[in-house]
Order: structure tokens, then C-alpha cells, then sequence
């Protein structure tokens, strides 16, 4: 069975960390979130693929080469000027048979190997005609839902925002299984889910494939959080590697992730879980607390506090700093004692929360653009977004978005 994965998106919910590549290029534990999909993939037995790529498309092709280097088959396509979803599933039609079926999927969604093996195998213990992963996990409004009988088959297919609330509260979770002609039906009917509902209506038996466990559809900033959660969650044991440089006055608590050639320095704590990536610098006296994401080539200063934040590769934070519920963007520049402020707090009540694309936050951080320089002792209110390449001057208090 081929695959079609979609990687061609603009990226427009992810900026600003999508300013410089596609929000599938982004890294989580020092892998692509297209690699995660691809290796998902691959793990159940699939090793031809298609890859749909648009805006910064060249982005992607490093990582395309890398799995050609392993024997596997992988085409890449130009969505070109073909608009949506639509647009990048029928610019691949005739890489595709419209007599066999295919694997079509999202290259931005978040999933352990098991998931795409539960589809496989709800389409082949089935035998049906095609078979789409649905979950709970989102808002209706925001994705197309599906409706399903007791023994497990799709009977009705509803738009991506439905008029008002129903009862058919599954939604897609980015991956199916469909038949060929699929192809054929969407370019006669111009949208995705109108499609869907035809191949209901021509009596196609198409099973749903439930799933219940972890899964992020990676679409805004604050994603990155609820993903890196995740990647924890399967952590068994610490891997340090043999060639990291760790200080014998540094404590290491829980479990970590640690790269080739990391240096963690003078009474440093790392108190996991707690990925740092590859060639990244932990200065003396630094707290790493639990489900921090550091990634490559990173540099933390002395005594600087990270908690729950993905910090993209090439950044820099100065001396003093705290860094808590937090995504900032690749080679930002935080100079010392830059305080992200993440308690949602309100003067008229004790605690607010916040929902985005439907996941509650009880706390949230700031999202710092790629290539950010952030003065000295700048205070971030909870939930700022500073835009790619800003310069903020030192003493700042930011209280809204940086656009």
C-alpha cells in the first residue's frame, strides 16, 4: 500500500516558528515532526510513500534524501498553486492507481507508531472498503466529524463546522485508509468531506478506527507543549550518551534524554523528564525541571530555570532567566534575567485558564519567534506571542502580542 502524506501546508496558525520552515520540519526531541509520521509508517511494514510539499518545500528534501539513504521509496510532489487539503491530495492522483487503495495522512500530527497500526488493522479485520482514524480529542468546529454505528462503521459524514452542535462528536484524527477512485470523487466534488459522504453514499463500507490514547494534531505553537508531553509518556529509560560531559557536582533526578557531546555544568539539576539535544551547553547552577525539550545546539546560562518549554535548536538564554510553560523559536536570544510569566491569573478571580484549538491550559508561557533577540530583565505576561525577529529592549514588560 502506497501513502500519501501531506506536508504541503502554509503554516499560517504555527507563526511565527513556521517563519523560516514548514511547521512539519519542526523538532521535538530532536526529530522532524515528519519523521515521526514517516517512522510510524514504516514501523507497521509501509516503505512507498508520497510526500505533498508547498511553502518552503525545499525544506523538507534534507529529510527526504535521509530516508532514500535507507532504501526508502519516497516521491515528492508540488502542490504548486492548487489550493487546501483538495489541492494537495489531487496533485498526487496520478502517482496513484485508482484501482488500489491508499494510506493518506497529515505530515503535522503527533501519534505513537500504535496508532497507525490500529488503523491498519480496523481496515483489515473489517474488510471494508476504507477505514479513518477518529478521536475525541478537539473541538468539532475545527475538524470534520463523523457519526458511527455500534458495530464500528462510519454512517455519516458532517462539514468541517457543522451549524450547531451533534451528537457525532468523533473527529478526524488524520489518517485513513480509502480506495482509489477516491481520487477521482474529490476532483468531481471539490471538498473533502462532501467526498467522504460519497463514498457513503455509493455504499462503501468505511470502518472507523477509534483511537483513545495520545495524539496531537501540531497546528498552533502551544501544540509543541502538549506533544513534548507525550513523547515523554513512552519514556521507559534515561539515555545519556557516552560522549556528553557531565560536571560530578551536577545532579541528574528521573528520568532524561541526553545527546552526543552536551555539557552540563557546575551543580546543574536536571530533574526529568527532560530532553536536551545535541552539542547544547547547561551552564552552573541551571534548574532543567520536568518535561523541558531542549534542542540542539542550545546554549542555558548560569542558574537558569527551564520548566515544561521546547526550546528550538541554536537559542540562547542569559544568566538568571526563567523559562516556564514556554515555545520560543529557533536562534532566539534571551538575554539575562528574562522571566516568562506563566500563571493565568486574573485580579477579580484566583485562577483563569486558557483554551486554544480546544486544549485547556491552567498555565502558559510566551511563544518567542525564531530569531528573537529579547533584552535583558524583559518580563513577558502569560500567553504573549512575539513575532520572528523581533528586538526587544532590555527592562521591557510585555503585555501583549509583539506582531
Amino acid at each position: 500500500m502506497r501513502c500519501l502524506v501531506l506536508a504541503g501546508g502554509s503554516g499560517k496558525e504555527m507563526l511565527p516558528l513556521s517563519k523560516y520552515h514548514p511547521k512539519t520540519m519542526l523538532t521535538l526531541h530532536g526529530m522532524h515532526f515528519l519523521e515521526y509520521v514517516l517512522d510510524g509508517l514504516i514501523h507497521i511494514g509501509l516503505d512507498e510513500f508520497v510526500i505533498v510539499v508547498g511553502y518552503l518545500g525545499e525544506k523538507i528534501l534534507s529529510v527526504v534524501e535521509d530516508y532514500r539513504q535507507r532504501d526508502i521509496n519516497i516521491q515528492v510532489i508540488d502542490q504548486e498553486n492548487r489550493p487546501g487539503i483538495e489541492g494537495a491530495i489531487t496533485s498526487a492522483s496520478e502517482e496513484f492507481s485508482k484501482k488500489d487503495p491508499f494510506l493518506l495522512v497529515y505530515g503535522d500530527i503527533f501519534a505513537p507508531p500504535v496508532f497507525y497500526q490500529h488503523l491498519m488493522n480496523s481496515y483489515i479485520n473489517t474488510a471494508a472498503d476504507g477505514a479513518i482514524a477518529v478521536t475525541l480529542v478537539g473541538k468539532s468546529s475545527e475538524f470534520g466529524i463523523a457519526s458511527i454505528d455500534d458495530r464500528g462503521f462510519i454512517t455519516k459524514i458532517l462539514p468541517e463546522t457543522p451549524a450547531k452542535e451533534t451528537d457525532a462528536n468523533y473527529i478526524f484524527a488524520g489518517a485513513s485508509i480509502l480506495p482509489g477512485e477516491f481520487f477521482t470523487i474529490l476532483e468531481e466534488e471539490g471538498k473533502l468531506t462532501a467526498a467522504l459522504a460519497r463514498l457513503l453514499q455509493e455504499q462503501r463500507r468505511i470502518c472507523a478506527s477509534v483511537w483513545q490514547n495520545e495524539w496531537v494534531d501540531v497546528g498552533y505553537p502551544w501544540d509543541l507543549l502538549a506533544a513534548n508531553k507525550d513523547a515523554f509518556k513512552v519514556l521507559e529509560n534515561s539515555r545519556i550518551h557516552k560522549t556528553a560531559k557531565i560536571s560530578p557536582s551536577a545532579h541528574i533526578s528521573g528520568l532524561a534524554l541526553i545527546e552526543e557531546n552536551v555539557v552540563i555544568d557546575h551543580n546543574a539539576q536536571i530533574v526529568g523528564p527532560c530532553f536536551i539535544g545535541k552539542n547544547s551547553y547547561i551552564g552552573t547552577n541551571s534548574l532543567i525541571r520536568d518535561h523541558s525539550c531542549i534542542e540542539h545546539d542550545c546554549v542555558i546560562g548560569y542558574s537558569v530555570e527551564v520548566k515544561n518549554s521546547v526550546i528550538q535548536h541554536g537559542t540562547k538564554i542569559g544568566r538568571l532567566s526563567y523559562v516556564g510553560d514556554s515555545v520560543v523559536g529557533e536562534k532566539a536570544r534571551l538575554g539575562a534575567g528574562v522571566t516568562t510569566m506563566n500563571v493565568l491569573q486574573e485580579v477579580k478571580s484566583e485562577k483563569t485558564v486558557k483554551i486554544i484549538k480546544g486544549r485547556v491550559y491552567n498555565k502558559l508561557g510566551a511563544v518567542i519567534g525564531p530569531h528573537s533577540v529579547i533584552g535583558s530583565n524583559t518580563v513577558m505576561l502569560p500567553g504573549v506571542v512575539i513575532n520572528s525577529d523581533k528586538i526587544i529592549p532590555p527592562g521591557t514588560v510585555i503585555r501583549e502580542d509583539v506582531k
